[in-house]
């Protein structure tokens, strides 16, 4: 096992957190700095005299693709999901370099990029869900876009100084991190079956709640793709200006978001993501001078920072242990293909491309209305009220605070769930341990420290207790325990 150190507030986390956060991070500082409309792209595409959009494009149909298969394929053969961790990102790294001195090959390139970008990052969800406990995971995710935004930031502001070529050579720098950290997530132990032989083979992933978000997901990103090729140009145009404002907007807001889920519940962060964002639409009709204009780029930015802490933090609470990729992969798409059907839409239809700003505005704001009805609608709740507070005590307080629930305590009553009715067979006592570190948001290695069992024991009681109680993993089971208590009061 690595060693522990100290992390905000938790007992202990692996040393594998930086790692984690490094990997991801440095491929999405990469994206959003060359394939996904960068600078960088953009300004070697004009030298080269190149339509900039069609790659882009074929890149964001490669990482659809590419998510869907690569999230399958990491469940099912966890040496694919290895390879991913170590390989991924020295591929983009080789195929960025080549475009960079070679732009025509671009169309070939982007899509391939698209491809191997998303085996990377479905091979990274359940490492990072291993690594992070349930209660913080919004706040080290938040390092993640933090990071990437902000070397998007500074990289604009320099833009014009350098040789096309080497810009986006440059650009390639938060592969480094990328290339030297995966193979550090590799020993990362993944709970789940498809990834030990010692534990039993389990169906394919639940998708039900993945199905529940994902409307509220394609209409906020659907308009965010109508953004990227409409609205971001025009206010960049108002304001005189090549650097994005939003940028800063979404640096600032995603850590206090971040630290607001994590103390509340992901629901109200949500919430805000629309309301932002339709706020935005409304400003843009309004005010379109500079002023207007700088506004705007604020509340975009603050409006997606909640969406996308939103996307990839719920991604994780509601895939199951035993599939996480497989959700990932599949919910990720729920991001991408709507950005691409929005931002080609608004390409390629003459008709939206001369609509005015206020009809524009105003179709966004309702697609913004359609994603709070969306997910006021949704029964999912992405992580149940007061989980922190529960997953803070100690275990002979969580018995405590169970037993209140009863006068003649069971081991279901204990849990603060009426696993009577639910369970096929009651609990072994070992079970019921086991269920009560999951609650306290400790992950495998840290329950086999604390029963002085081996991981893959823990894994196997982990999967006893989910096929007893009919849940899909940690999330789902937290909140059912909550469910129980609050029944009991």
């Amino acid at each position: 096992m690595d060693a522990a150190v100290p992390f905000a507030g938790d007992r202990a986390a692996p040393r594998t957190l930086v790692p984690a956060i490094s990997f991801l991070g440095g491929i999405f500082a990469w994206l959003l700095s060359v394939p996904l409309f960068g600078p960088t792209w953009l300004g070697l595409a004009a030298a080269a005299h190149l339509d900039p959009t069609a790659p882009v494009y074929l890149f964001l149909g490669g990482h659809a693709l590419g998510l869907a298969g690569s999230g399958l394929l990491s469940d099912i053969w966890a040496p694919f999901r290895k390879a991913g961790l170590a390989w991924a990102a020295p591929i983009c790294l080789a195929l960025t370099l080549l475009t960079a001195f070679a732009p025509a090959v671009a169309l070939v390139t982007f899509p391939l990029l698209g491809l191997v970008a998303a085996w990377g990052i479905v091979a990274w969800a359940p490492a990072f869900k291993a690594v992070v406990p349930l209660r913080r995971r919004a706040i080290a995710f938040a390092g993640v876009p933090i990071a990437a935004n902000a070397f998007k930031y500074i990289w604009s502001l320099g833009i014009g100084h350098v040789q096309p070529a080497w810009l986006v050579v440059l650009a390639t720098l938060p592969l480094v991190a990328s290339v030297a950290y995966g193979p550090r997530l590799r020993g990362v132990d993944v709970e789940g079956p498809m990834m030990a032989a010692a534990t039993p083979a389990v169906p394919f992933p639940d998708l039900r709640p993945l199905w529940q978000l994902a409307p509220f997901l394609f209409v906020v990103y659907l308009a965010s793709g109508v953004t990227y090729a409409a609205v971001t140009p025009s206010l960049l145009r108002a304001l005189h200006s090549s650097v994005d404002p939003s940028l800063l907007a979404y640096v600032v807001s995603i850590p206090v978001l971040a630290i607001f889920g994590d103390r509340t519940t992901l629901r109200n962060v949500a919430f805000a993501g629309p309301l932002l964002l339709g706020a935005a639409f409304l400003v843009w009709a309004a005010s379109p001078n500079a002023g207007g204009a700088a506004f705007v780029q604020v509340l975009m930015g603050a409006g997606y920072a909640a969406m996308d802490l939103l996307t990839w933090v719920a991604l994780l609470e509601i895939a199951p242990s035993y599939g996480t990729a497989t959700v990932f992969g599949i919910g990720l798409n729920m991001n991408v293909l709507p950005i691409l059907i929005g931002a080609g839409l608004q390409a390629q239809v003459p008709a939206l491309a001369r609509l005015p700003n206020s009809t524009l505005a105003g179709g966004m704001l309702f697609l913004m209305l359609l994603a709070i009805v969306f997910f006021r609608d949704t029964p999912l709740l992405v992580r149940a009220p007061n989980s922190s507070r529960l997953a803070e005590l100690p275990l002979d307080a969580l018995d405590a605070h169970a037993i209140e629930a009863s006068p003649a305590p069971t081991t279901a009553d204990r849990l603060g769930l009426d696993l009577a009715d639910m369970a096929t067979t009651p609990l072994s006592p070992r079970e019921l341990e086991v269920a009560r570190l999951v609650i306290q948001g400790m992950t495998v290695g840290e329950m086999a420290k604390e029963l002085i069992v081996s991981e893959n024991t823990v894994k196997t009681h982990l999967a006893s207790v989910y096929r007893k109680t009919g849940t899909h993993g940690r999330a789902e089971l937290s909140a059912r325990v909550l469910a129980g208590d609050d029944r009991g009061r």
